[in-house]
């Protein structure tokens, strides 16, 4: 059997995976021309939806020169259940790729969201 692995990387998204740093958007455009040029990284998760309107800049910049160079594909933000801010704010930042953060444990749908199973599946 034939198995294909790729790697995703998330340095360039905001959270715990680069806790207490803020990468300007030449810095951020400089790591994913790093990633995937050099490294060749198959995908790269460049933000979460939302966070701000110098964080759309930067997707913008990285969804720009991903297009003129053939990486559009590989270029992926992270969105949400939110009545489809997270989806405008995606196609205004020039993404193709949306990757949908849900709840899959019992206890955050409960106690989190305050929503059974069946109310989450339907948001989805």
């Amino acid at each position: 059997m034939n198995r294909n692995i790729e790697i995703m990387d998330t340095t360039l998204r905001d959270g715990e995976q680069t806790s207490g740093v803020s990468y300007s958007p030449k810095e951020k455009l400089t790591i994913a021309k790093l990633l995937l040029e050099e490294l060749k990284i198959d995908r790269i998760e460049v933000a979460s939806a939302r966070v701000s309107e110098g964080e759309l800049n930067s997707v913008k910049e990285i969804t720009n020169w991903a297009t003129e160079n053939n990486h559009i594909d590989k270029i992926e933000v992270l969105t949400f259940l939110d009545n489809g801010k997270s989806i405008e704010w995606l196609l205004e930042s020039g993404c193709k790729v949306q990757n949908l953060l849900t709840k899959g444990s019992l206890n955050h749908l409960e106690h989190q969201l305050k929503k059974t199973p069946k109310n989450h599946y339907d948001d989805i």
